[in-house]
């Protein structure tokens, strides 16, 4: 098995109406999770969100293939992503007909169509003795479109058709071809439109598990006696306590076999094919995949005819149906805790939820925005800290992440360059404080006098430096790679990912949920919230940090420069002037020398670019010169910079903790700046204090 499994990206419903039949994915992904690391993402049941999903997933470019979508609408909306993309996609639970057309060889689908589940249903209804029956659905688009397909089915059950001919799609015989059964080759059955009159003996109900539900006890208050048929999306366990009892009959349709055998089929054979070989890919990966499968495809991708079918099997008594426990109620599962943002803080707190178990939601957009101040970040990683609350951060987030396990580069990036805080006359005490915390900790430090630093570093100006602290093993890493890797691991141990923003947090006094509103998407439940949103905190509703509560934000500039005396240069934070750099050493402007200066521009939207104007070159140049004179030497290359937005607290200090003692509200924002290098701590006490949460009921 390789050191690094490949990924495939798993897409269903994990939360909200239809989070029934995305368990079906999950207990799969946990079963084949072996030799496939497989990446969890919710996409509710929304076309909307699974396209979103399928732009990100294909954006990322790290996943071998995909499993999903269940939704047909969302499947729909995300194939052709996939398509162009050249990503081969298995499709176990998607039953709308027409979907693989112009597959271009990249799909397959593992279970019947809906065009043979209308046909087959209407011969089981004949064969159970019904003559007149009438056909509804729940006002969804979904069983609007599947009553039609019942409709459709009994049209062509004529003396024109004979026994074993063929109804095609108009699509051509080979991919949506569906043979008539005998059954239904004789006119002896009229479908009429629901509730139909005394004389209709039986009703066939087309929609979500939820809404045909809804359908049935309506009708069965009504006062309809006869027999109930309900399409595929009730065969789940929880359909028979939502009908409740019927006073007649009641089947559903399911797939032969059961819908978890064809999702664990497809399953197999994905996880076959790549522990086979985990570099294939593209139309190599899906050739293997066949050649691994229990049954047979057209060449377009569909299972071959007789492979699959359709079974129906009666609705028991609410009383006989499995007892089963589910956090969200009828409204699909909640999750235990939802972290809002998946920048550094907030992927380092979805993975150390996940590592202890929790049902993780990890919410952020995936629109191509970076709106998250880590997207922009310097990187800058050291220990100390004046403030003794944040350098207590620093130093466990160097035990957890930054010490010597983490070096050069290890999953971050990590760069060893030394690091330098110069401190004024106000610093001292703190700086002498920390540099015996640091050695108590074992983190190498030590105070080097202005003399010793400016023979040391001669790129540097020492004017107005009391004294500075010196870390050798400091330097900086790689915000989004490191992002990245928490995220990941959130993943890995079961967290799925949310792609929207959220509007609101609603969290009224007693309840033992939190309702967020997300956007798109509407609203999801959890035990408890992590706020992780960086300088959008303030955008979201229903928290005592909403608008001017949360801090300010403020604009974060920096440029990358290059001159002979700045080679051997460390990292430095200048507490005396505000400005700080460090070298790069890799990748964009290697070479260069980063130089940032405080901006005096306050309330800016969370956001940043990668560029800089010439304006602002000039402003980092003059103030930034003080420090270190050859940036105001006219052959001083400029090689690029970036701009963010940090969140600034007025108590200058980060919100981490509960909302209040009672909350289900965790706050986890607002690090002006000091966010990265204590993130790892920061994620460990926002999960601690999530999980006290959960502990309390």
């Amino acid at each position: 098995m390789p050191e690094v499994l490949p990924r495939g990206a798993v897409v269903g419903p994990f939360s909200g109406p239809r989070a029934v039949w995305g368990e079906h994915l999950e207990r799969a992904a946990e079963r084949y999770g072996t030799a496939v690391n497989w990446e969890l993402y919710d996409d509710r049941g929304e076309a909307e969100t699974a396209r979103q999903i399928a732009e990100a997933v294909v954006a990322e470019g790290r996943h071998a293939l995909v499993v999903g979508h269940f939704n047909s609408a969302g499947a729909a909306a995300a194939l052709p992503v996939y398509r162009a993309a050249g990503l081969p996609v298995l499709l176990p639970l998607a039953t709308t007909p027409g979907l693989l057309a112009d597959s271009a060889g990249t799909l397959l689908r593992w279970c019947p169509d809906d065009r043979a589940q209308a046909v087959d249903l209407l011969a089981a209804v004949r064969d159970a003795g019904h003559i007149r029956v009438a056909v509804t659905h729940d006002g969804s688009a979904y069983g609007e479109r599947l009553a039609q397909l019942v409709r459709d089915a009994s049209r062509v059950a004529g003396p024109a058709v004979p026994s074993g001919a063929v109804v095609s799609d108009g699509s051509g015989p080979a991919t949506g071809a569906v043979p008539v059964p005998a059954a239904l080759a004789e006119p002896s059955i009229e479908v009429v439109e629901g509730p139909g009159g005394r004389d209709v003996t039986a009703l066939v109900v087309c929609g979500t598990h939820v809404g045909a539900a809804r359908v049935g006890r309506e009708r069965r208050t009504a006062g309809f006696t006869g027999a109930f048929w309900f399409t595929d999306d009730c065969a789940v366990d929880e359909f028979a306590e939502l009908l409740g009892s019927p006073s007649g009959a009641a089947s559903v349709a399911r797939m032969r076999g059961g819908p978890e055998a064809h999702v664990d089929a497809a399953f197999a054979a994905a996880t076959a094919a790549l522990a086979e070989d985990p570099g294939r890919t593209g139309r190599t990966l899906l050739a293997a995949v066949r050649a691994h499968a229990d049954r047979g495809f057209t060449a377009s991708g569909e299972p071959e005819a007789g492979s699959v079918g359709w079974d129906f099997v009666p609705v028991p008594a609410a009383a006989e149906a499995p007892n089963r426990t589910r956090t969200g109620g009828r409204h699909g599962r909640a999750y235990d805790v939802i972290v809002v943002g998946a920048g550094v803080v907030g992927s380092a707190t979805a993975a150390a939820l996940a590592r202890h178990g929790a049902r993780v939601a990890l919410v952020a957009p995936m629109d191509g925005r970076q709106d998250h101040a880590t997207a922009w970040s310097g990187g800058l990683v050291r220990s100390f800290e004046a403030d003794p609350y944040l350098r207590g951060l620093a130093l466990r987030s160097h035990r957890l992440a930054w010490g010597p396990a983490a070096l050069a580069p290890g999953p971050y990036g990590f760069m060893t360059t030394g690091s330098l805080v110069l401190c004024g006359d106000a610093d001292l005490e703190q700086a002498e404080k920390g540099v015996a915390e640091l050695n108590g900790a074992g983190v190498p430090a030590e105070l080097l006098d202005p003399g010793v630093l400016g023979a040391r570093f001669p790129g540097l100006s020492v004017d107005g430096v009391t004294v500075a602290v010196w870390e050798p093993e400091a330097g900086y890493a790689d915000p989004p790679r490191t992002a990245r890797v928490y995220r990941d691991r959130a993943l890995a141990h079961g967290a799925r990912l949310l792609p929207a923003r959220v509007r609101e947090l609603d969290a009224p006094p007693g309840a033992d949920r939190v309702r967020v509103l997300l956007e798109p998407g509407g609203p999801v439940e959890a035990r408890a919230v992590v706020l992780a949103a960086g300088g959008g905190t303030g955008e979201i509703a229903g928290h005592r940090l909403s608008g001017a509560d949360a801090g300010r934000t403020k604009s974060i500039r920096y440029g990358f420069f290059h001159h002979p005396a700045a080679a051997g240069l460390p990292t430095v934070v200048d507490m005396v002037s505000g400005v700080w750099g460090r070298p790069q050493l890799y990748g964009e402007a290697e070479g260069g020398y980063m130089a940032g200066r405080p901006v005096d521009e306050w309330d800016v939207p969370p956001g940043g670019l990668a560029t800089l104007t010439d304006e602002h070159v000039a402003y980092i140049r003059a103030g930034a010169a003080a420090r270190w004179p050859w940036l105001a030497d006219p052959a001083t290359r400029f090689l690029g910079g970036r701009q963010g937005v940090d969140l600034y607290t007025p108590h200058s200090r980060p919100h981490l903790g509960r909302e209040h003692p009672d909350s289900r509200i965790v706050l986890a924002t607002g690090w002006s700046g000091a966010g990265f290098k204590t993130a790892p701590a920061a994620g460990e006490l926002a999960a601690a204090e999530a999980l006290d949460v959960l502990g309390g009921g």
